[in-house]
């Protein structure tokens, strides 16, 4: 019994350390619905913003962002080397933004400064 008992605190003891180091990854979810509006900011890992709150600078490796004001989606992820992808209400994934794409993107990114995800 005491064997089973000390093998528990340890996997407690994991657990607790392993959740303290954020170790798996982080993930956070800013919600918002009212009145026919809906607006959710999900993110795993850590993003960061341009100085000028216009874009994602960077996102830490693995990590990703998305962003949804009622009909409008963005999604910006990074691979392990850091580089990012970005994606418009489920269309196709790309690395480079048309102009459209990144006043749009200026726009999330002053939304979600907003409501309270700030850059790092």
């Amino acid at each position: 019994m005491k064997k089973l008992l000390g093998y528990v605190l340890v996997v407690i003891g994991l657990i607790a350390l392993l959740d303290a180091c954020h170790i798996g990854g982080r993930h956070t979810v800013i919600s918002e619905n009212g009145n026919g509006r809906e607006r959710r900011i999900e993110y795993w890992g850590h993003v960061y913003f341009t100085a000028d709150s216009t874009g994602i600078s960077r996102i830490s490796p693995n990590g990703k962002v998305k962003y949804k004001n009622n009909d409008f989606e963005i999604s910006a992820e990074s691979d392990y080397n850091g580089r990012i992808t970005y994606q418009f209400n489920d269309g196709e994934k790309k690395k480079e933004l048309d102009n459209n794409e990144k006043i749009s993107l200026a726009n999330a990114v002053r939304d979600m400064m907003k409501v309270g995800h700030y850059a790092k």
